[in-house]
């Protein structure tokens, strides 16, 4: 119940933040979902890293949000050679140097998985186009899909789930379940096919939404593996009957990059 609930008060905000009014609104709350899913990485790596990383994570929100996608690699240059230096600040008087370059990773990491794949979004919002509403457009399907992913899976894996995917880093998750998400991914291209995006064509609707699926599918292993690793079930307890934000961004997370490229190859 805790899930419905959360959904009925969150989808009625994202679509008016997609759809009315500036597109500040939708860069300003996913700035914060990246930043608080960074602060949750953080936590479950134990390294810290929320001043730079956060910074690290703005400038390349702020790079998306102007287009001014040359910033990118000097943000992340930059990032490098900081986060070396604090690295070999912290590390000049310890004898056991064994855990530098686990902690460099991490922080490093963390950046590259929030704020680099998580920007694409705002990248998506502030595409222009000849089509009417295309980045509402794009990112409605992006949500709608997604959504109808994890909820085909989840509930088809419950009722019929039977062959573990990964028992081994995620072991709720069934090849019953990620069948019921692909089938769930596709109907939703298809509706938004036929409702609000017509500019989409089907042949590129149905492929679309597999690929989608499968990168959800991974994003959500991988974020486990993370979990896993840090011996944590959730990433937080922010949202009520999902977890943290990490847990809701991580199938998100791999398919905005794919998400931004389909868009300026295919619709601009």
């Amino acid at each position: 119940m805790a899930r419905v609930l959360t959904a009925i008060v969150f989808i009625p905000i994202l679509m008016a933040a997609l759809w009315v009014g500036s597109p500040f609104w939708f860069v300003g709350l996913t700035g914060v979902a990246i930043l608080l899913g960074l602060h949750e990485y953080c936590a479950l790596g134990r390294v810290g890293g929320m001043l730079t990383g956060s910074l690290a994570a703005l400038g390349l929100m702020i790079a998306f949000y102007r287009g001014e996608h040359g910033w990118i690699a000097a943000i992340l240059a930059a990032l490098t050679i900081v986060e070396l230096l604090l690295a070999l600040w912290r590390q000049r008087q310890v004898d056991d140097q064994s855990e530098a370059l686990p902690t460099l990773a991490i922080r490093l990491t963390g950046v590259l998985y929030l704020g680099l794949l998580g920007g694409y979004l705002i990248g998506v919002r502030m595409l222009e186009s000849e089509i009417p509403s295309l980045p509402a457009k794009l990112l409605t399907l992006f949500f709608v899909v997604i959504f109808a992913g994890d909820t085909g899976a989840y509930y088809t894996g419950r009722t019929l789930g039977r062959h573990k995917l990964a028992p081994r880093i995620s072991p709720g998750k069934t090849w019953e379940g990620v069948a019921g998400g692909l089938g769930g991914n596709v109907i939703a291209a298809l509706l938004a096919h036929a409702t609000f995006f017509p500019e989409l064509p089907v042949g590129h609707a149905i492929p679309l939404a597999l690929v989608m699926g499968l990168l959800g599918i991974t994003g959500d292993l991988c974020e486990s593996m993370i979990k896993r690793g840090a011996k944590a079930k959730d990433a937080g307890r922010l949202i009520p009957g999902h977890g943290g934000l990490l847990d809701r961004l991580d199938s998100m997370l791999f398919n905005a990059p794919l998400l931004y490229y389909y868009a300026i190859t295919f619709l601009n």
